[in-house]
Order: C-alpha cells, then structure tokens, then sequence
C-alpha cells in the first residue's frame, strides 16, 4: 500500500470530495440501519461523509492505513483525539470517531461489531487480489444482520491502471455470494471521471446485508 502513502506525501488526493456523496445521501436510509447504532468506514481516510453519518447520529469506526490522512481529519475538523496502540494498529478516537490506522487486514475479528457499514472508494482502492481479504474483514467487523452501502467503479480495466481500479457488478454480487444478501440499487453514468481516458465508466450502488 506504499501507492496510498506516497499519495498522501504528495497531497495527491483528489479522490477526496468537498461535499458529501450524493447516492449515500440518496440511498443510506434506504438500509434502515439502527438509530444511534455504529457504522464501518473501510478505507476512511479524511472523508466529509463520516461527518454526513455522525450527523445522523450514528458513532464511526473508520480503518485507515495512512496516519497523515487521519490527522489531516481530526484537525481539519477541530478534533483532539486520543491515541493509543491497539495490537498492531493504533486507535484515535475523539466521540463520535474512531479510526484504527494500520494494516487494516490485521485488526483482530470481532473488534468492531458494526450495526452497518459503508464503502465510496474502498474496495476500489485496493488491489484485486486482496478483495476476498476484504470481504471478510467487512464479515468479521459487523454484526449478523449489518447492511453496507457499496459504491463502485466500473471502467474497461485494460484501458487504465489502478487504482482505483475496476469492480465490475458480477464481481461485487460474487464476492458477496456466501454469508451476504446483495441487491443493486442503482446504476450511473460517471461523465466526470472520463479524464483518467478510459472510453466508458458507470457507478454502481449496492445494499449488502450480512446473513
């Protein structure tokens, strides 16, 4: 993950929007997550959309490799966390935050027990051969009975290089085959993202409930 790091050095980050996602506004409510419950943030980094899901009144769990990207979080948003080492990780936490930076493959099951988790640009992020990883820390981090919101990339991955790289939707619905219930919600034309010179890239929206 040294890509993410040298990413951040360089303050190549714009991924990073400066307004909330528009179909997590449109379709978190849809999950019918639990009040006040505690949502997952695989991949977090200094996302405005933690703030949109506290302000629903929901504490957050994000995971995040980089630490600049997680200092860059709580000061652009007048937090003084308190850190502390966490097995191999180490845990910042100002209420109603809390992230985990490190190798987020190494968090120990069970340490997050999640109502709900969500995903903009995660999965995406992270090479194709570490998907199934991933998709069992999301098992491992949630309650059974958890729903996600998953938003993904699609792209001809022959046109460009990752990341963020390409998750085709028969790839989502079979990495959540077993142990998940997975429903697509909706499907979009990315106009905007066309600058990175592939020929076609849509967005697809997914609920995922873990059985």
């Amino acid at each position: 993950m040294t890509f993410w790091h040298d990413r951040w050095k360089n303050q190549l980050t714009r991924w990073h929007r400066a307004e909330y996602n528009d179909l997590m506004v449109k379709h978190w409510h849809s999950l019918n997550a639990p009040d006040g419950s505690e949502v997952l943030v695989p991949l977090c980094g200094k996302s405005l959309d933690m703030l949109w899901l506290a302000e629903q009144g929901y504490s957050i769990v994000g995971l995040e490799m980089v630490e600049q990207a997680i200092h860059t979080f709580f000061n652009e948003n007048q937090l003084s966390p308190e850190s502390t080492q966490f097995g191999k990780l180490v845990k910042h936490s100002s209420p109603p935050f809390t992230i985990f930076q490190g190798d987020v493959f190494a968090l120990e099951a069970g340490t997050v027990q999640a109502d709900a988790w969500y995903d903009r640009a995660a999965m995406v992020a992270i090479p194709p051969s570490t998907r199934e990883s991933y998709v069992q820390q999301i098992r491992q981090q949630t309650k059974p009975g958890a729903v996600g919101l998953l938003i993904t990339l699609t792209y001809p991955q022959h046109e460009g290089d990752g990341p963020p790289f390409s998750l085709t939707d028969e790839d989502a619905f079979s990495l959540f085959s077993e142990g998940f219930e997975i429903e697509r919600l909706e499907v979009i034309d990315v106009s905007d993202e066309k600058d990175r010179g592939v020929s076609s890239v849509t967005s697809s929206v997914f609920k995922i409930t873990r059985l």
